[in-house]
């Protein structure tokens, strides 16, 4: 059996580009760990790309499934592993910082503010994709912003917040002004309401990424920070909003960008409009910066044809890669109008099912 043919074949079923190392590391991750969601964890692939290539091994008897949907490698498979030279995924990661290269004691105060402060937040809901970063993660964004000094006495734009960085940047007392725009009714009430009764310099409006930015806010902010949709098209709105709130030359924006919904081709497709259309410099990526808590809608929301995939989540699986870009022009070329489009679902997409084979 050939790595390339197995690649091919979850090609065809995914119409996702999927290379001879993606097989590799999907493989790495299953050497590690029986656990599903831990191999999508460790082996940064598309989460269709890794269901498919764990199919594709179990219907030619390297793999087994368990009753709870653990998978086991074969005989056959270890030796099929062994074979090709595929070891265990290895794991480095500092444990304090949990990889992201920023943290200090004086956060874990920060940390149990918010978390006190925040113990009644709404939960993630599927209408509009959400879920939300760790405590952890959202006072690490915070010290990162702030360290590349883009948080103290700047103005602060954030374009959606089911994290409530909104709040926790509030808390820090390190920006002048926090805007938040989000969808979710839910959240503008409850982020108000926070803010309100904390008076912190943070007001949340209702807002649809695909609309125009409101002229008040065009051009006002130092900073953005969002967690945009992977579709390109979303991105490329919430670049368009985040970018031309932003004052001029020199302002920066922060986002994710995971590699379970977007492939390494969605990446470069991604990276070239930030260049060529925007006109910015990507100053920093910090791999699995971003962590996020389980969500309670996900299994009902994924494929359901593979009893691996629907297993609850041992670990906070869901991780994202951390970007910075800087403005090296001005955004009088970005035209600031209605952006209809698909934000959520494409073939790489978490939600998306593929039809039956």
């Amino acid at each position: 059996m050939d790595l390339q043919l197995i690649s091919q074949r979850v090609y065809q079923r995914t119409k996702v580009e999927t290379t001879v190392r993606d097989v590799e590391k999907v493989m790495s991750g299953l050497a590690r760990t029986s656990h599903f969601w831990e191999i999508v964890c460790t082996s940064q692939k598309p989460f269709n790309v890794v269901a498919e290539i764990i199919e594709d091994m179990r219907s030619r008897g390297l793999v087994d499934i368990g009753e709870d949907g653990d998978i086991a490698l074969t005989p056959e498979g270890k030796a099929f592993l062994s074979n090709h030279k595929i070891f265990a995924h290895r794991d480095y990661a500092c444990p304090t910082c949990q990889g992201r290269g920023i943290w200090k004691e004086e956060l874990k105060e920060l940390a149990r503010r918010f978390d006190e402060v925040t113990a009644d937040r709404p939960e993630a809901i599927v209408d509009y994709d959400q879920g939300y970063i760790t405590t952890s993660t959202v006072v690490s964004r915070v010290a990162l912003i702030a360290e590349r000094g883009d948080l103290e006495g700047k103005k602060l734009l954030v374009l959606g917040d089911d994290d409530l960085f909104s709040i926790a940047a509030g808390l820090s007392g390190l920006p002048e002004e926090v805007v938040v725009l989000e969808i979710d009714d839910r959240l503008v009430e409850y982020i108000n309401k926070k803010a309100g009764a904390l008076g912190l310099p943070v007001k949340a409006e209702k807002y649809d990424f695909r609309d125009k930015l409101p002229e008040r806010y065009v051009g006002r902010f130092d900073t953005f920070n969002t967690d945009p949709p992977e579709t390109i098209e979303g991105l490329e709105v919430c670049m368009t909003r985040g970018l031309t709130g932003l004052v001029g030359e020199g302002c920066a924006g922060y986002f994710g960008l995971t590699r379970t919904e977007s492939s390494l081709k969605k990446w470069n497709l991604f990276q070239r409009l930030l260049v060529n259309k925007f006109d910015v410099a990507i100053t920093d990526i910090i791999h699995e910066f971003n962590h996020y808590v389980n969500w309670d809608y996900l299994l009902e929301s994924i494929r359901d044809d593979y009893k691996f995939v629907q297993v609850k989540p041992r670990l906070n699986w869901y991780r994202s890669s951390m970007y910075r870009i800087e403005l090296l022009g001005g955004t009088k070329r970005l035209e600031n109008r209605p952006m209809p489009c698909e934000l959520y679902i494409d073939e790489e997409a978490l939600i998306y099912k593929p039809e039956n084979k």
